[in-house]
């Protein structure tokens, strides 16, 4: 890569305002507390370091323009941000970074749900809880779980390139779930998998010259794919969240 090759930010995250869409979810404190929100500023002002051009977040290409209302509102001062971390983390960056709009790189497709009760519900009904014990955490006693810790240290938790494999392993042991021609965890997978591919080449397409500089924000579980396929190409430079977070906010 020369050194103008366009780079994408990944930034993984939690769902702060807890959808509940997720089966690996975490149950986040009040994200719009006057200290969590200090917080927030300061990781926001960590991440506009990398002086992105471009921001995409974690929305359906369908939403963007309804989305971008909302964010050109909040540039106005008629908008008030929920605790969602698109507004969070996604609306504040773009501001702090003097960006006219923001950029949908999320797919679904809408006649087929990826199936994770699918999986689960084999897997416990036939004895192969094993495949999916990590999915429902450990229960032992945590005496500082993860949503306890100040947003940058979440931040900095979810973005450590060493936690990638393990996260990955998670759905290749959801994968085999499944007997004989049944391949239920594969078919699960393969939507998952589906989705993240397609998220990657909407990323990709955002990068449309040579000094860009994408920052993506999504949710934690994306990383391992979306970082794989980046680091795939021979087009794109792939930066770590992690090494704005350690810099100082001023």
């Amino acid at each position: 890569m020369t050194e103008s090759c366009p780079t994408v930010l990944l930034i993984g995250t939690g769902h702060w305002s807890n959808p509940g869409l997720d089966y690996r979810s975490t149950a986040h404190d009040d994200m719009l507390a006057p200290g969590r929100q200090q917080e927030i500023a300061g990781c926001v002002a960590r991440l506009a370091r990398f002086q992105p051009t471009k921001v995409g977040l974690e929305i359906v290409r369908s939403m963007e323009d309804e989305w971008n209302a909302d964010y050109r509102a909040f540039n106005a001062g008629d908008f008030a941000l929920t605790a969602n971390e698109r507004h969070q983390l996604g609306f504040r960056l773009a501001a702090a970074s003097g960006l006219g709009r923001i950029h949908a790189i999320d797919w679904h497709n809408p006649e087929q749900a990826i199936g994770w009760d699918e999986a689960i519900a084999f897997a416990q009904k036939h004895d192969q809880q094993s495949l999916i014990s990590a999915w429902f955490g450990s229960s032992e006693p945590d005496t500082k779980p993860l949503e306890r810790k100040s947003v940058h240290d979440q931040l900095l938790a979810h973005n450590d390139p060493a936690s990638l494999p393990a996260s990955h392993r998670l759905y290749l042991d959801m994968a085999l779930i499944g007997r004989g021609d049944d391949y239920v965890g594969a078919e699960v997978i393969l939507r998952w998998y589906e989705r993240n591919m397609r998220m990657f080449v909407n990323i990709a397409r955002l990068v449309e010259r040579p000094n860009d500089r994408v920052a993506i924000i999504v949710g934690s579980g994306h990383l391992p794919l979306l970082t794989h396929f980046l680091d795939g190409t021979t087009t794109i430079r792939v930066e770590y969240a992690g090494a704005y977070l350690r810099l100082s906010a001023s």
